[in-house]
């Protein structure tokens, strides 16, 4: 098997007081997504971007296809060592996915990609994100359901909150759809790693 790197950027210093986390979290989001997801083959660099976190944890990450994450770190934030693990298993979980269904494409994927990873969070931590569980309405759903299979759509309007539509809308309601999916199918999100996202979206929504 491949190795899952760590680096963090850190010459100028900002990021000096949170290496001990930063290696503590790494280690703990590493194992269980090794034992649950066969994860191999990715580098993990952490850099210090205040403008690409999200403002309640002061750490964001971002997932560049099948081998590579970058993991947000806000120093002047009072940054959690369990946010960066939970940011990791989340992220982990996105390598593994596009090497075989893919995250993007369209909103009904990137929808299951986010579900699937925040229910891996849940899986390994106990418990799903807070964006999980944000208040989404009814019309927003039968909005989203319009334009599930369209090969292009505003990826900023579904999950960060533009247009009207309520932030992390995507986020909460990927969730519903793959708990709904899970639930049905008496599976974890580790065993769901395959399985595509015009399934789940089928089985899923009702």
């Amino acid at each position: 098997m491949r190795p899952v790197n760590l680096f963090i950027a850190n010459a100028g210093g900002t990021l000096d007081f949170l290496v001990d986390d930063i290696n503590e979290a790494f280690q703990a989001a590493v194992t269980p997504a090794k034992e649950l997801l066969g994860l191999e083959g990715v580098d993990v660099l952490v850099i210090d971007a205040p403008d690409d976190v999200i403002p309640e944890w002061g750490v964001g990450g971002y997932t560049y296809g099948p081998h590579a994450i970058l993991v947000a770190l806000e120093p002047s934030a009072t940054v959690d060592r369990h946010h960066i693990e939970r940011t990791l298993v989340h992220e982990f979980h996105h390598t593994m996915r596009w090497r075989g269904q893919g995250c993007g494409g369209s909103l009904g994927q990137m929808l299951v990609s986010e579900g699937m990873a925040e229910l891996f969070e849940e899986q390994v931590l106990g418990e799903a994100p807070f964006f999980s569980r944000v208040s989404i309405t009814d019309d927003e759903i039968a909005a989203a359901r319009a334009v599930l299979y369209e090969p292009v759509f505003n990826q900023k309007k579904w999950f960060f909150g533009a247009d009207g539509i309520t932030f992390s809308f995507g986020y909460a309601y990927g969730y519903q759809v793959c708990r709904a999916y899970a639930n049905a199918t008496g599976k974890s999100a580790s065993e769901l790693i395959g399985v595509s996202s015009r399934e789940v979206l089928e089985v899923g929504i009702q």
